[in-house]
């Protein structure tokens, strides 16, 4: 028997990034045009139908054109810390959140969901059989546009020769374009079930290098310093933790403050949020001595595309023969993600998700 393929294609539009400063938030920087699904493909090698459509009572077909697909106005970082909260309450539709919450300051429960900067969408998959479905490493990518990105990035070389700090006017054209391609390595998908008698919610990393901790310091406001805070208790400065802290915030460790600025964290690299200076005068996060004392940051649960090779495949869905079954897949920028920094900005990427049937019930 052929095993039948269902292949949901994804070619994005170019995201053009713009430099905004939101207090109290990771995503530092945001969409000032669009991203947008142009196509969806469905392709199907199958002795027997499995169809999609985006409305459990809608046409179910095995190709649906762009006419079927929600636009993204905006597109920007964000963070999936805390989906544990809204997964345990089964909600019909995932929840990214706009800003962190402050570990050890005063707006420890504050986080904002946000209604945009990212695609989500529910799709209804059909099968006239019962079947468990699961993604297909083989087909799932999200890639550099290198024939978007190597133009844009000969304009910015040209841009910086004129206009840039002394930094952006050492980099050459290959530089930028290396760059611009690393955009993809801090995109994800997302599948959520949302059957209640399977309820599941998957992140998919394409590109993963290693895991991604939700929280550490943060330079917000693009003053080249680690964020900090005056604490009226003690009348001092400190750092300012952001994330979601495993453990008593209360045994997070800060050395003293120096006396002197300290130089950028890693000195070979462009400042960013994650790349920025410990100010004089503040007392400063002590990460190993504070992991030493049993605190820790939430690590992102994502699976890799090796992940997925694995026998059996980690991950899959039951449908159930004709009873369509309710998915929500996303796109979207982990904004934990050490890759995700402004100078992505500008970027574009292709992506490929892709789902096959495993087996059957």
């Amino acid at each position: 028997m052929n095993k039948k393929r269902l292949i949901i294609s994804f070619f994005s539009g170019i995201i053009a990034l713009n430099v905004i400063t939101i207090s109290m938030s990771i995503a530092w920087y945001a969409s000032a045009t669009r991203l947008f699904v142009e196509s969806i493909v469905i392709s199907i090698d199958a002795d027997r139908e499995l169809l999609l459509a985006t409305a459990p009572d809608g046409e179910y077909k095995e190709h649906l054109d762009q006419n079927d697909v929600h636009r993204v106005g905006i597109f920007k970082p964000l963070s999936t810390s805390h989906n544990d909260a809204w997964v345990t309450q089964k909600s019909d539709t995932p929840i990214f959140y706009d800003e962190t919450n402050f570990s050890e300051y005063e707006f420890s429960n504050l986080r904002r969901p946000s209604n945009d900067g990212f695609f989500s969408q529910k799709f209804y998959v059909y099968s006239d059989d019962d079947v468990y479905v699961a993604i297909d490493p083989e087909k799932t990518y999200i890639k550099a546009n290198e024939e978007y990105n190597l133009s844009y990035a000969n304009e910015l070389y040209d841009e910086y020769q004129t206009k840039g700090d002394d930094y952006q006017k050492s980099l050459s054209k290959e530089d930028i374009y290396a760059r611009l391609n690393a955009l993809c390595k801090a995109m994800r998908y997302s599948v959520l079930v949302t059957d209640q008698n399977y309820y599941s919610y998957t992140i998919i990393d394409p590109n993963k290098e290693e895991e991604t901790s939700l929280g550490g310091l943060l330079d917000n406001d693009v003053d080249r310093y680690y964020d900090y805070y005056k604490k009226e208790s003690d009348n001092s400065y400190y750092e300012r933790v952001y994330g979601q802290i495993i453990g008593d915030k209360a045994n997070i460790v800060y050395d003293e403050p120096s006396t002197v600025d300290s130089d950028f964290e890693r000195a070979n690299e462009e400042p960013s949020a994650f790349n920025a200076k410990h100010k004089a005068g503040v007392k400063r996060f002590n990460l190993e001595q504070t992991l030493a004392n049993g605190v820790d940051f939430v690590k992102e649960q994502s699976y890799s595309l090796d992940d997925l090779r694995s026998k059996p495949n980690p991950y899959h869905f039951p449908v159930y023969r004709e009873s369509p079954q309710e998915i929500v897949i996303s796109i979207y920028i982990e904004g934990w993600d050490l890759d995700s920094v402004n100078y992505t900005m500008g970027a574009g990427f292709i992506s490929n998700l892709a789902f096959k049937i495993e087996r059957e019930m």
